[in-house]
């Protein structure tokens, strides 16, 4: 979720030099999903975000298929929210430009006519096996790909395993397939947590081994052992861990994951907002209390969002980091960085755990010329021989064949965050699907930061929103 300029530069330079021109270069496309002969290529143009959605590793797939199928693939990227803006305006004026397109979860409600179902092409591939839709991680292909054309806001049917029958037979479509997964996980210093002294006082301070934290309340009682003055000169300069507190969809997520582990959702099955249950009520003072109460994070988690949280690990700050990628100790630090997923709510004998994700899906322009060769270079793009090599690239990938190969990988501390991201999409809870996501996520945002600062109490904060959400998806139509 947070863009390297860095890559981003040379992955432009690369892009330029190997597979694209400008995105004004509106040269005309067409053709068949066969390579192309003479001398004249025939070009497909994708329409792809930057470093959020693993631009990278898209890029040197594009190279490779060039080089096996003769067709000449232009890759056009924009930073997220100009993706947005560039993707809505192209589908609003029926452009056929680019055939291939980079699709957020949340976008799909508001832009589902103007996508190819993918369904039928799946059908009728010339390379079956290329697909299989078994392999994706059920959840993260389900929440991405799987939607009801004429009602979006629908949720798929629950399977473990992708079976495409009982998709259709129960009224849905494929619109994209998934390419990238975001996923909140937890990075750590292991260096901390192996140490000693440290486990030894840990060990009488709170009677049990310092690990691995499987819940909210073992995560806070190490994010308080580890929020220390390390230096003695008076004041706190290490802390537990990082919250995304900041007034944006950061916080709209984070509050989202413990409303999730508390057993609660947005919303309830007629869409009515339910986060104002006594869930709801809980999660946020929860949230609240490690900033305000217990005060484990910095001074600043009421501005952070991934990237400042990014910056804050990195410098040494805090001992647990939460965020949607992998996060790593400047080398001035020293230390070793593991990571777990996130922890839940005991219920009974089963911990309940709900991490925000949401997947990067690759879908074809409905107004496209060349929708089989779209077709068949998404499915390429999605393959699983694809995301294994996606796997140099450090891509969050999206198939259980591509996370068992990353238990291979000779970096330990690698391997470690793949199992953490697979076990995390397993049970991760997406956002809702419905055209105002935006307003709605700024409606709870708003509650969130008034109980932060102190204007509200949860209950009347999140009632509040509530209100001003029940009036939004009326004026939506739901």
């Amino acid at each position: 979720m947070t863009v390297s300029i860095l890559l981003s530069l040379s992955l432009m330079l690369l892009l330029a030099g190997c597979v694209g021109s400008t995105p004004d270069n509106r040269a005309e496309g067409g053709g068949s999903a066969s390579a192309p002969s003479g001398d004249a290529k025939r070009v497909l143009r994708i329409l792809y975000a930057t470093g959020e959605a693993g631009s990278e590793a898209i890029a040197d797939a594009v190279q490779s298929y060039e080089k096996k199928t003769g067709w000449k693939i232009e890759v056009h990227t924009f930073p997220y929210n100009n993706l947005q803006a560039k993707v809505f305006s192209e589908l609003a004026e029926q452009s056929g430009h680019y055939d291939l397109i980079a699709i957020d979860t949340p976008w799909v409600p508001r832009i589902i006519q103007h996508l190819e179902p993918m369904t039928s092409y799946i059908r009728t591939s010339q390379a079956p096996d290329a697909i299989q839709l078994e392999d994706f991680i059920a959840k993260a292909f389900l929440d991405t790909s799987v939607f009801k054309a004429d009602s979006p806001q629908t949720n798929p049917p629950q399977m473990d395993e992708i079976n495409l029958e009982h998709i259709v037979s129960s009224g849905f479509d494929i619109w994209s397939l998934p390419v990238q997964s975001n996923v909140l996980t937890v990075s750590y210093r292991k260096d901390l947590f192996d140490n000693p002294a440290n486990r030894e006082q840990f060990r009488q301070q709170f009677h049990r081994e310092l690990a691995v934290p499987q819940t909210l309340d073992e995560y806070l009682e190490i994010a308080r052992f580890f929020t220390r003055d390390t230096n003695s000169d008076g004041t706190v300069d290490m802390y537990g861990t990082t919250l995304m507190a900041d007034m944006s969809e950061a916080n709209f997520v984070d509050f989202k994951s413990f409303l999730s582990s508390y057993g609660g959702t947005i919303f309830d099955d007629n869409l009515k907002p339910a986060f104002n249950s006594t869930e709801g009520v809980r999660a946020l003072e929860t949230y609240g209390s490690w900033i305000n109460q217990h005060k484990v994070t910095p001074p600043g988690a009421l501005t952070y969002t991934w990237e400042e949280v990014s910056i804050v690990f990195n410098s040494g700050q805090v001992a647990m980091g939460m965020n949607y990628h992998d996060m790593k100790l400047d080398p001035k630090v020293g230390g070793q960085v593991g990571y777990f997923p996130f922890p839940g709510v005991k219920m009974g004998e089963r911990i309940v755990r709900g991490p925000h994700f949401g997947s990067w899906g690759i879908g074809i322009n409905k107004y496209s010329n060349n929708k089989q060769a779209a077709y068949d270079l998404a499915q390429t793009l999605a393959s699983p021989a694809a995301q294994k090599d996606y796997l140099k690239f450090y891509q969050h990938v999206t198939r259980k064949s591509a996370f068992d190969a990353a238990r291979s990988l000779p970096d330990a501390s690698t391997r470690e965050y793949y199992q953490a991201l697979g076990e995390s999409l397993e049970v991760g809870v997406g956002r809702p699907r419905i055209t105002n996501y935006d307003q709605v996520s700024q409606a709870v945002q708003a509650a969130v930061n008034d109980y932060l600062t102190g204007k509200k109490d949860a209950q009347s904060a999140l009632n509040d929103a509530a209100a001003e959400v029940d009036q939004l998806m009326q004026q939506a139509g739901y």
